[in-house]
């Protein structure tokens, strides 16, 4: 099976100029963890995730670093991280240019990018455009309806 056989094409996305709340509301209201961030022209600049709305939150914890760490890192990360956590559009807090695949990916392979890359959704374009997304429950369900599921004993534990 391919990107293409699975792959959702309703999809939900956001502009780098909305607001990182608009983006969340969304997520929220649509049920997904993740939307593609679309230029006027269409074409794919970015990701924001359920993860990086997270991290603009944590600010505080994840600023705890050591000075060890802080003396190493470079002005233009320590600016990108400032940016990211305190940014109002989602251009600020969007992961960008994602990692892709075809609609002729194979799941083997998208699976293998989502364990390489600790990714959970990957684009679909076709000719350098979004046509879909296939997360890990789309793969999963691949997975599962295919007869990939080993048929295994169910075993109910109670937890008083």
């Amino acid at each position: 099976m391919q990107a293409i056989d699975i792959m959702r094409t309703e999809l939900i996305t956001v502009s780098p100029r909305d607001t990182v709340d608009h983006a969340a509301r969304l997520m929220l209201e649509h049920r997904v963890s993740g939307l593609p961030v679309v230029d006027d022209e269409g074409l794919l600049v970015g990701i924001v995730s359920e993860g990086d709305l997270l991290h603009r939150v944590e600010n505080d914890t994840d600023r705890n670093r050591s000075m060890l760490r802080e003396m190493f890192a470079s002005p233009a990360r320590l600016a990108a991280e400032f940016l990211k956590s305190t940014g109002r559009e989602v251009k600020d807090v969007m992961t960008p240019e994602p990692i892709t695949v075809s609609e002729s990916t194979l799941l083997a392979g998208i699976a293998d990018l989502f364990d390489r890359n600790r990714i959970k959704r990957v684009p679909v374009l076709r000719d350098g455009r979004l046509v879909g997304i296939v997360s890990r429950t789309d793969l999963l369900r691949a997975l599962v309806g295919s007869g990939g599921a080993r048929p295994g004993h169910l075993r109910v534990v109670e937890f008083n």
